[in-house]
């Protein structure tokens, strides 16, 4: 019997990767305004992957780094990436400040998801788990969504465990632990296969993988094969 529903939060139950791309198109349009209209969907999607490619390095060997921090990084990448092809020029200073000022305008609990979380049952344990949230960003990110900390058991961010990032075996032990929960009656919902549910696997809890990124699903090298040659045959 399932007692427990643990989320990811960014791209589970928020819309970050869609967020990020919308702040990113207003300001390249602001820093870049010759632009052509058509580029700036495929320059935003870019900027995304070396934002994650930031935010991964301030992970493993810059945890000082703030979010500015991490745009102005994504930001020059970036940058040394297009120069080759393209004429631009941008101030990664610049750059940063202006999308840290409208990044949240955009970020929201996505409907769908807002309207599973109220329709659960209330004895069921509800879990929001994020890395490099603080859990009043978390809290007003609810607000703003029509839900509040009261619709979850317990809001864990990794900054309050000491050198703690996902993906994290000692987290899951900690909810498995306090709320005396075998992991049989878990379930992980996450868009990450290595940071968010490949430690629950480990552990024995249940996993369901949620992302508009993955276009087929094969467990197996047989699935794989026929998977494989569909696309082939199309």
């Amino acid at each position: 019997m399932i007692k427990c529903l643990i989320f990811d939060l960014n791209d589970t139950l928020d819309n970050t990767n869609s967020a990020i791309i919308k702040a990113f198109k207003i300001v390249l349009k602001k820093h870049l305004p010759t632009l052509n209209q058509n580029d700036f969907q495929s320059y935003a999607q870019e900027l995304m992957v070396f934002f994650w490619q930031s935010d991964r390095l301030a992970d493993l060997s810059y945890p000082n780094w703030t979010m500015d921090d991490i745009i102005k990084h994504a930001v020059k990448k970036w940058y040394e990436f297009k120069k080759t092809t393209k004429n631009i020029k941008i101030n990664a200073e610049r750059f940063s400040r202006d999308y840290g000022s409208i990044r949240n305008d955009f970020l929201t609990i996505k409907p769908m998801m807002v309207k599973l979380i109220k329709a659960l049952p209330s004895p069921l344990f509800k879990f929001i788990f994020s890395q490099g949230n603080s859990k009043p960003d978390i809290i007003n990110l609810l607000h703003r969504s029509s839900l509040n900390e009261n619709d979850f058991t317990e809001i864990i961010s990794t900054k309050l465990f000491k050198e703690e990032n996902k993906p994290s075996i000692n987290i899951l032990n900690y909810i498995l632990r306090k709320y005396s929960l075998k992991p049989k009656e878990c379930v992980m919902i996450g868009d990450d296969v290595c940071a968010d549910l490949m430690p629950a696997k480990i552990l024995g809890i249940k996993t369901i993988l949620s992302s508009t990124y993955v276009d087929a699903l094969s467990t197996t090298d047989l699935q794989l094969s026929t998977l494989i040659k569909k696309c082939v045959k199309k």
